[in-house]
């Protein structure tokens, strides 16, 4: 019992305060060597079809691209075929936005991809693909654009 005691005065006599590169109380951290995650790779989809249209968002603070795609096979990659979300925020979702994706395009995307297992409570699973972009959409083929203003529909009718 006594050792107990001397211990919890020991420290109550150490300083409190953190910031002495890692011996916070007088403990010394251990380092977590051998730990490290391993490096996200980085992929590029060469046959990516847009599903729906970019909703692109802008808070003032954070700016935010979404997409809906679908990685198709192709010459170089025959065994890619899943549908994923393309994300992109900050200066990378201006230049993303500014592409101007329509469903139908066919681009390229570059970024580091992450599968999502998601469980629902009737048991069935769902894998969830997510790119984080890290480059900008590259356009490989525009679909045709079809203007939906009335004035266009109207005019082309007369």
């Amino acid at each position: 019992m006594q050792k107990h005691i001397r211990f919890a005065i020991v420290l109550a006599a150490l300083p409190s305060m953190g910031g002495d590169n890692g011996k916070e109380n007088g403990f010394i951290q251990p380092l977590l060597a051998g730990l490290e995650t391993e490096k996200p790779e980085e992929i590029e989809l060469a046959n990516c079809l847009v599903l729906a249209l970019p909703v692109y968002k802008d808070t003032g603070k954070r700016r935010e691209w979404p997409c809906s795609l679908h990685a198709q096979p192709s010459i170089f990659q025959p065994d890619i075929d899943m549908e994923l979300l393309a994300s992109a925020s900050n200066e990378l979702a201006a230049l993303s936005q500014r592409k101007s994706l329509k469903p139908g395009d066919r681009v390229v995307l570059t970024g580091i991809l992450r599968a999502e297992t998601v469980t629902f409570p009737t048991g069935e699973t769902q894998t969830i693909n997510r790119l984080a972009l890290t480059q900008a959409p590259q356009m490989v083929v525009k679909e045709k654009r079809v203007s939906t203003t009335i004035y266009e529909q109207q005019r082309k009718h007369r």
